[in-house]
């Protein structure tokens, strides 16, 4: 209960932040300034200032109740006597009358505390509604029963009791971190024979360096704000509000640790909340997964280790782990299996096997003394020791189940799962293991040439890919059990999972007799569902996802949604779930696939009606006039761009070699001299075929002359099974020759080719290439994809996307809005429009209104009359003229003078005269007209004036004077309250309505607004 009243303690503080900012600050600055210079240790003072300023939260919201209170308890004292004088008399009418009195006093206030409820509700509505974020996710995500353990299976008995199910899951946790006995010499000589490589010294001063405001100011930048606080109850938001005041002292406490002293005493405590693994009996206590919740300043601190640690795991991991490093991807693992599965399925004489391992508890189970003796093994230093030391000594913890908080344990191993140094020293740890699977020549990974391709992983997924399958299995699992005898690592074989390829029934049967591993058709490895057979990969993974999406659509389609909350709800859950698989599964060869896709997204865009927009508009850019609609083929093939990036560069020789394991020529002269068509077998290949497919599409749009990255040296070379690296692009052997290019001689080259003949071979081809012309300055292939180390998806989805809808740049809509109003609108106009001036409101209904009139949205009588073969296409509001669209927003008479009046009510409000222009009024480009200061209310009112027209939009009235001001000043109140939550400062909020407010108080008589 204490933890409950805290957390909302603080979030009712957070609420109210703004007035007190300055006393809590004080608060920080007086505490502190007293006591960081006395002889206390400051890891001590450090935790004594969270309990102050606990007490100062408390404290400040039990006045902010009391005030809130106070009222209410002195008409109820009232009530209170004057009831005891009606007992006395009671027919008293004076005594009944002020009791009557105060009691709709009382209800005054109850009413005023529900309507600021009701107005706080339409607010987040304003504000969040039909657009990505927390509001949209809850209304999406299906409606699960409540996350409660109501029973658990123990040794066959069922539990049920909630008190029998918290000391059970206690027990279970309590013995899972308990650490065994070890033999620390044994793990001693375990490690001097297989340790680590030492640091470089340049690595061991980034690890030691003393702790800078900036790590601690980045670190507290990079918390999450909504993350549930750890046991002291503090969240992220009191660090970023008040970092100013607790960096210098985290700091400072900090670099004690790097020094040997001990961690404050809170960094030892922690929650652990339970997460139940998918699609496993929720009745198992081992089918749940442990989750830390650390206090803040911890996080913090270890945010500090973890960044440094990045920088140099980065480059002494092998690039076999691809799990939790800067610039890997889960992508090369699923990669490297399907392009093996594809080698033997060409050699069908190689008996292999794809050993997919299981952990058990796999990040618990880590003793504290190996990952601490591998660190010092790597030449850490000591300040990185003592700085792991003091946050992986002495933890204790206690569970959450059920919303109820267990007794405490303690934990004597494992990383805890929350901690931002966990997975790095768990892939540090496991280092130890793959580099003897590695370096074992008894072990015999799948053989290309002189290389083996022996294990990929992803943190704790670990995928072994073996030749000989018997004896490098079993040589595999005593490497695992000797590892696991010093580190805690625990092979589960019951889950660890086994392909085969080319083995007969016979040798499967053997297989599974002799290593106790069980071998299946089918493996479920980091999210992908992978079989040995490479037609089943579509089908079990892209249209097995389809159909939930499907399902799901399905189901969004009876929300309350609006066009941008659909298309939102297509970029929050539809769009990453497709691009997982994009990313990690590029086997889709035809098109068919997407535009079923597309036609499923646009029966739930449109809610199974006629699209009113072009596909192409909707999936364009919002700033150029677009919804941004996620276009899924595009998204495919721009990571499809992101694989063949491999092939482009001809750096990572690796997959090149096991990808190109049958290929006649080398990658160039399939990319750009058309060797596909002569070597046909290129393309039997499910990875090559999918890949080099959207190569063609886009080959001529992306390169019109011989590009600066071809290499004809790699083009024209031998084919080799293992390829060399570092081949010379064309833009390091050209020179120039006055005007032209010309190849470098053979002289210059003799480093790079590998005889006079390929040098001859190259020179041919260097005329024919000359034809074409040569690249000059970089192309849009080489800035968008080959330069860019991140966000390479994201360049190649918009630069695709840009060509994609380039035919769409002036809209049709455009061309009628000009032919209505009698002149061309500048397409500078259209782009800031779209670009600002539909940031006018955090509203998206608002935005919504402005972009259906740009396109036209509304159904008019002359529409309807065609669709239907009607001859009746009178006007609804006049009944006389025809009703075009135009003439329904603008030349109705009826409609007219609406606006005519709208316009009389804003030069009263601005008190200045402007003209009136129907693109001002009916789509918001307003050009010079309206001061700078004013356009945000001009938008507001004018969007407020169309809303209300399209409610009444097939009755002949239309929205009265005061139906507008109502309306306006509701979304003034809504839009000050969103600037006041957002922190946009009292006088941005205030001067956009302030012209309004007076107008208000002048001409409506509102003494105050």
């Amino acid at each position: 209960m204490g933890l409950v009243l805290l957390q909302q303690t603080l979030l009712m503080f957070f609420k109210m932040w703004l007035p007190i900012a300055k006393k809590a600050q004080k608060t920080l600055k007086d505490y502190f300034e007293i006591n960081m210079n006395t002889t206390v240790e400051k890891r001590t003072i450090w935790d004594a200032s969270k309990a102050v300023m606990r007490g100062f939260l408390i404290q400040q919201n039990t006045i902010k109740k009391r005030k809130q209170n106070e009222r209410k308890d002195k008409i109820l004292e009232r009530i209170k006597e004057l009831e005891k004088k009606l007992r006395s008399n009671p027919k008293s009418q004076p005594i009944l009358r002020e009791i009557k009195l105060h009691q709709a006093q009382y209800s005054k206030l109850i009413n005023q505390e529900i309507e600021w409820k009701i107005k706080t509700m339409k607010q987040k509505t304003f504000e969040s509604a039909n657009k990505c974020g927390k509001l949209l996710a809850w209304q999406l995500k299906r409606r699960q029963k409540l996350n409660t353990i109501t029973n658990l299976e123990i040794e066959g008995r069922s539990i049920q009791n909630p008190g029998e199910i918290r000391k059970c899951f206690q027990r279970y946790f309590k013995k899972l971190y308990t650490q065994g006995p070890q033999d620390e010499t044994e793990m001693k000589r375990f490690l001097e024979k297989n340790g680590l490589t030492k640091l470089s010294e340049e690595n061991r001063t980034i690890l030691n360096g003393k702790i800078t405001r900036q790590e601690i100011e980045q670190a507290i930048q990079n918390m999450k704000q909504g993350k549930s606080p750890g046991p002291d109850g503090l969240t992220s938001k009191y660090y970023k509000i008040l970092k100013d005041y607790l960096i210098q002292p985290l700091m400072e406490v900090s670099n004690e640790i790097m020094e040997g002293k001990k961690a404050p005493e809170s960094w030892k405590e922690a929650f652990i909340t339970l997460i139940p693994k998918l699609e496993t009996e929720k009745t198992q206590l081992k089918n749940y997964r442990p989750i830390s919740l650390l206090n803040v300043d911890y996080k913090i601190f270890a945010d500090v280790l973890a960044s440094r640690f990045k920088k140099v795991l980065n480059e002494v991991i092998h690039k076999d782990q691809a799990g939790f490093l800067p610039g890997r991807h889960m992508s090369a693992n699923t990669r490297n299996i399907i392009d093996i599965l594809e080698l033997l399925q060409t050699d069908i004489n190689t008996k292999a096997v794809l050993i997919f391992i299981d952990a058990e508890k796999a990040f618990d189970n880590i003793s504290w003394k190996f990952m601490k003796g591998n660190l010092k093994e790597m030449g850490v230093g000591l300040g990185f020791e003592n700085g792991i030391d003091a946050i992986y000594s002495e933890q204790k913890a206690k569970l959450i189940v059920n919303n109820v908080v267990t007794e405490e344990f303690k934990i004597e191993k494992g990383t805890r799962q929350g901690c931002p140094t966990s997975p790095l020293l768990f892939i540090s740890v496991l280092k130890v293991l793959l580099n003897m699977i590695r370096g074992d020549g008894l072990v015999e990974g799948i053989q290309v040439g002189a290389k083996q391709y022996k294990l990929k992983a992803f943190a704790d997924d670990l995928v072994l890919t073996l030749q000989e399958p018997e004896s490098s299995t079993k040589r595999v699992l005593q490497l695992i059990q000797d590892f696991g005898r010093v580190a805690g690592f625990k092979l589960n074989k019951q889950k660890t999972k086994v392909l085969g390829k080319n083995l007969t029934d016979t040798e499967s049967e053997r297989f599974q007799r002799e290593t106790e591993l069980t071998v299946v058709k089918k493996v479920k490895y980091l999210g992908v569902n992978i079989t040995a057979k490479k037609l089943s990969l579509f089908k079990d993974n892209y249209e097995k996802c389809w159909l939930e999406i499907k399902r799901d659509l399905d189901s969004w389609s009876k929300l309350k949604l609006s066009l941008l909350g659909r298309i939102a709800a297509i970029k929050m859950n539809v769009l990453p779930k497709m691009l997982f698989l994009f990313q990690t599964l590029q086997i889709v060869d035809k098109t068919e696939c997407f535009r079923k896709w597309q036609k499923d997204i646009s029966k739930f865009v449109w809610q199974g009606k006629k699209p009113r927009i072009k596909f192409k508009i909707l999936t364009d850019a919002k700033e150029r006039g677009g919804f941004a609609l996620p276009d899924l083929k595009l998204y495919y093939e721009a990571a499809a761009f992101c694989w063949l990036k491999d092939w482009l560069l001809l750096e990572d020789t690796d997959v090149l070699d096991l990808e190109g394991f049958n290929n006649a020529f080398g990658w160039h002269a399939y990319l750009w001299y058309d060797k596909a068509k002569i070597n046909k077998a290129f393309k039997n290949h499910i990875v090559r075929k999918a890949v080099f497919n959207v190569w063609t599409r886009y080959k001529d749009l992306l390169e019109n002359k011989t590009p600066r990255w071809l290499s004809p040296l790699e083009a024209k070379a031998r084919k080799r099974t293992n390829m060399e690296a570092n081949w010379p692009k064309y833009w390091e052997i050209l020179e120039r020759d006055g005007d032209n290019w010309k190849l470098q001689s053979l002289e210059k080259m003799k480093d790079k080719v590998r005889d006079w003949l390929h040098y001859a071979q190259i020179k041919e081809v260097f005329k024919s290439d000359k034809k074409l012309g040569f690249q000059v300055e970089k192309s849009k292939l080489e800035t968008e994809l080959l330069e860019p180390k991140t966000k390479v998806l994201s360049k190649m989805y918009n630069l695709l996307l840009k060509w994609n809808t380039q035919d769409e740049m002036v809209k049709s809509a455009m061309i009628k809005w000009a032919q209505d109003i009698g002149h061309n609108i500048m397409f500078e106009d259209w782009e800031r429009l779209w670009t600002t001036g539909l940031n006018f409101t955090a509203c998206n209904a608002l935005k919504e209104n402005v972009m259906k009139m740009i396109y036209r949205w509304y159904m008019t009588p002359v529409k309807l009359a065609k669709i239907y073969h009607s001859s009746d296409n009178k006007c609804w509001k006049c009944k006389e003229n025809e009703g075009t669209f135009f003439h329904l927003w603008w030349t109705c008479p009826r409609v007219k003078a609406f606006w005519e009046m709208i316009y009389n009510e804003l030069k009263k409000v601005f008190k200045y005269t402007f003209t009136k222009k129907p693109e001002a009024f009916l789509l918001g480009i307003v050009g010079q007209n309206v001061l700078k200061k004013d356009r945000t209310s001009f938008m507001y009112a004018t969007t407020a004036a169309r809303i209300l027209i399209a409610k009444n939009w097939k009755t002949q009235d239309l929205p009265t004077l005061e139906e507008w001001q109502m309306q306006l000043m509701d979304y003034m109140q809504l839009a000050e309250m969103t600037g006041r939550i957002r922190d946009l400062g009292e006088e941005r909020v205030e001067e956009d309505w302030k012209k309004f407010k007076t107008y208000l108080q002048k001409y409506c008589n509102l003494a105050e607004c």
